[in-house]
């Protein structure tokens, strides 16, 4: 850049005259004199007019950014682009995290830079810097300044703001027409006073670095929509719309849209500045109108079963329904009109499912990782609620980082769910509820989250140990108080499978296996025998009785036969009594 400007200038410089006398003519010296006189202020003259312009010329266009170049007072002339950028970050670096000072209307406050996303682009300031030509002599005038690239998230900035206008400010009322039931009601629009949010933005990009305080204005605030937009709303549109109702024809069949569902998705509502624009709220008149069900597909998603012992992805298929998105401005234009019947066309489109094959794919459920069996004895109550509960267990899958709750996922137990009144622990004693035995289903869901080497975030074994569970590593579950939960701490997805025979439910997991987990138990101690109690309750359970103890259990964590580490569970069961149905035996007298 410097060398072709020193080319240009002396092209452009003019050549001095050669002062040779003609041949044969003698000059007085009075004469060469003068003349070498001339030549000494020209010599002059050119070095003002042209050395001297070329030397600055070099040195101010020597580096990336000219020299005479500012920003906010900083001097980044003469620099790369690389030493600008760190020039200016390291000069600015406590100014553009310093509170802001501002004034909303004559509130004065400040604002965390951080906190509205006002950040200074130093990449973008520096392109501009580099961008700016100075001419030859601006360096002798002070150079040029070059407007920073500020940026700011106008909604938090105005949130921020919003919070300082105090009395300052009065809400305006917003106009719009509502439905109370079927009748129209309108709204009127009444100003106020406050912030104009479309330029707090600009005002503060414009501002911040360069002003001690930035000042944002209080102005009036004035609803886009009049009150004879609303009256004229009303009356073409709000009330023809629920005086009939309306006849939604699809490829599949035709759906009646009744007037209170009319009003209930028929939107005049304003936005923020005030602005009616009708619109339909195609969800609300789903749920306003089931029928639509009719004549709409529902989607399939994608779902994991196993086959063979291994994982396989069934893929999904998408659904059709009826295009309401589309068809909005036809519906809206027939809403209009009052004569009837009234009657649109609307397309079906494409409903697509939820949870794709790929999503699932990508889940690196591939392998199994563990599994878990308990048995129970066939024929009894609480058989019905084990199937229950594994039936709505089988095919969950916990993403990665996720905590799965057993009771989340299979939610209160009623007859209503097939649950039947089956005996379970309650108040230290064995009663009859809905859902009895399903801490069977929690147990063994347990043990194979345990040997799944998942984490463990909530369980709690039994009161009461039975011998049908491995001891403390069990758990009990009651709906809401005592759930089971655990964590996905594995970068790959984990699906839940389970599977009932007469006798036994079963818990697999399956996912990208990371350890091989060992049991290891501690010996019981503190034994406590069971005392025998009698019970006269028409809900009564009998038992034999189990000892009470306390134990520990070790979770091993290997990889390639080595140890990791391992985790430790103890648990302290209290002796289940001998309960018996009846009155208890006098004692002899005597």
């Amino acid at each position: 850049m410097a060398t072709d400007l020193l080319s240009r200038l002396r092209r452009l410089a003019p050549t001095a005259p050669q002062d040779r006398p003609r041949e044969g003519v003698v000059v007085p010296p009075i004469v060469r004199r003068a003349r070498a006189r001339r030549r000494r202020r020209l010599a002059a003259t050119l070095t003002l007019v042209v050395v001297v312009p070329v030397v600055t010329a070099v040195s101010t266009y020597a580096k990336d950014v000219d020299r005479g170049v500012h920003v906010l007072g900083v001097d980044l002339g003469g620099h790369s682009r690389g030493e600008a950028v760190r020039l200016l970050r390291d000069t600015l670096r406590q100014r553009v995290t310093a509170p802001v000072a501002v004034r909303v209307g004559t509130a004065g406050a400040t604002v965390d830079p951080a906190a509205v996303g006002l950040v200074l682009d130093v990449e973008a300031t520096v392109d501009r810097a580099v961008a700016a030509t100075p001419g030859p002599f601006a360096w002798l005038h002070g150079g040029i300044s070059v407007a920073p690239v500020v940026r700011a998230d106008a909604t938090r900035l105005y949130e921020a703001l919003m919070a300082h206008l105090g009395t300052q400010g009065d809400a305006p009322v917003l106009p719009a027409v509502r439905f109370d039931k079927q009748q129209p009601v309108a709204v009127y629009p009444v100003s106020g006073r406050g912030i104009d949010r479309h330029k707090v933005g600009a005002i503060m990009e414009a501002g911040w670095l360069r002003r001690g305080t930035v000042d944002f204005p209080v102005v009036d605030l004035v609803p886009r929509s009049t009150k004879a937009d609303v009256d004229r709303l009303l009356g073409e549109l709000a009330t023809p719309a629920v005086a009939a109702p309306l006849v939604v024809a699809t490829p599949r069949g035709e759906v009646a849209v009744p007037a209170t569902a009319i009003a209930a998705a028929l939107k005049l509502e304003s936005d923020a500045d005030g602005l009616i624009q009708p619109s339909l709220d195609v969800a609300a008149l789903r749920k306003a109108v089931p029928a639509f069900g009719k004549v709409e597909v529902a989607a399939t998603d994608a779902t994991f079963t196993v086959e063979r012992g291994r994982p396989v992805v069934r893929p999904q298929v998408d659904g059709q329904q009826a295009d309401l998105v589309a068809a909005s401005p036809a519906i809206l234009a027939v809403l209009r009109t009052s004569a009837t019947p009234r009657r649109v066309e609307v397309g079906l489109a494409v409903k697509p499912a939820a949870v794709t094959a790929a999503q699932l794919g990508a889940l690196g459920v591939k392998e199994q990782l563990s599994t878990f069996t308990t048995k129970f004895v066939a024929g009894q109550p609480r058989v019905v609620n084990i199937r229950t509960m594994a039936e709505a267990l089988r095919g969950a899958v916990v993403l990665p980082d996720q905590t799965f709750s057993l009771n989340g996922h299979v939610g209160q137990r009623t007859h209503a769910k097939g649950y039947v009144d089956a005996p379970g622990i309650e108040d230290g004693k064995i009663k009859n509820s809905p859902g009895g035995g399903v801490s069977q289903v929690a147990t063994t869901l347990f043990n194979a989250v345990f040997h799944a080497g998942l984490q463990d975030v909530e369980h709690r074994p039994h009161t009461y140990w039975f011998d049908r569970y491995p001891s403390v590593i069990e758990a009990t579950v009651v709906y809401p108080s005592l759930d089971l939960r655990f964590r996905n701490d594995s970068p790959t997805g984990v699906l839940i499978d389970t599977a009932t025979t007469d006798t036994s439910v079963t818990v697999t997991l399956y996912g990208t296996k990371r350890y091989d987990i060992a049991l290891e138990y501690g010996p019981r101690t503190k034994m406590v025998q069971p005392p025998t109690t009698y019970l006269r309750e028409t809900d009564c359970n009998p038992t034999d009785g189990l000892p009470g103890f306390t134990q520990e259990a070790w979770r091993v964590f290997k990889q390639g036969g080595k140890e990791l580490r391992r985790e430790r569970f103890s648990w302290r069961y209290d002796p289940e009594p001998h309960f018996i149905c009846g009155t208890a035996p006098v004692a002899p007298a005597g």
